[in-house]
C-alpha cells in the first residue's frame, strides 16, 4: 500500500492546541510530551559559523528519509496504533506525482502548509512514489493515532525532532543504529549557518 491523502484534518488537532511557538512546533511537535530527542541527519557543527557544505560524509551515507524511516521503525515498538499513522508533507519540499494534492484542504500551520496522508509506518517504504523528482526529505510530521509520539522534521534544521515518553527517548538514543541525541526544545539548538 501507499500513503492516502486525506482531507480529515481533524486529526492533525492535537498540533494546534499546543501553546508552543511556530517553530518550537515545526521542529519538535507538540509540547506534550516528558521528553525530546533529535534525530541528527548531519552531526551538529563543531566550529562557529560553520556551514553544512564543510561537514565531510562518507561517500556512502544513508538518505535523510532512510534515517527517518529507521528512526520510526523503532518507535513502532512503543505505539499501540502504527497500523493507523498520520504523515504530513510540506508542500514546498517536494514536486508532487499528483499535482492536486495541493490544491485540496491541507493543514495550516504558522509559516507551513502541509498535506495530510493516512497509512501505516510500513507505506513509508513507498515515499519516493509520492514525488515527481528526486528531491524528497523526511515527512514533515508522522505520528500515530494514539499520540504515543510524535516525529517533526522541518526542511531547515540538520536534523529532526522526536517527542515521547522518557524511557523511550532513552532507547532511542542508546540505539546504535540511529544518531540520536537528548534535546530541550526549550534551548536553542546546533545550527549550521
Amino acid at each position: 500500500m501507499t500513503l492516502q491523502p486525506t482531507d480529515e484534518l481533524s486529526a492533525a488537532a492535537w498540533l494546534y492546541a499546543t501553546d508552543v511557538g511556530p517553530t518550537r512546533l515545526i521542529t519538535f511537535g507538540p509540547a506534550s510530551f516528558p521528553a525530546y530527542a533529535r534525530l541528527r541527519y548531519l552531526p551538529d557543527p563543531v566550529l562557529p559559523n560553520m556551514r553544512e557544505s564543510d561537514v565531510r560524509l562518507p561517500s556512502r551515507r544513508s538518505t535523510e528519509i532512510d534515517m527517518a524511516r529507521t528512526a520510526l521503525e523503532a518507535l513502532a515498538d512503543y505505539s499501540s496504533s502504527t497500523r493507523d499513522c498520520y504523515v504530513c508533507v510540506w508542500e514546498g519540499g517536494a514536486t508532487f506525482r499528483n499535482p492536486a494534492l495541493t490544491g485540496g484542504p491541507m493543514l495550516d500551520l504558522p509559516h507551513r502548509r502541509y498535506v495530510l496522508f493516512t497509512g501505516t509506518l510500513d507505506d513509508l517504504m513507498g515515499w519516493s512514489d509520492l514525488f515527481d523528482s528526486e528531491v524528497y526529505s523526511a515527512p514533515a510530521f508522522v505520528w500515530p493515532a494514539d499520540h504515543a509520539w510524535c516525529f517533526a522534521s522541518d526542511v531547515d534544521p540538520h536534523w529532526a525532532g522526536i517527542g515521547a515518553d522518557r524511557g523511550v527517548v532513552d532507547r532511542l538514543v542508546a540505539d546504535r543504529n540511529l544518531d540520536v541525541v537528548h534535546a530541550d526544545p526549550e534551548e536553542r539548538q546546533p545550527t549550521y549557518y
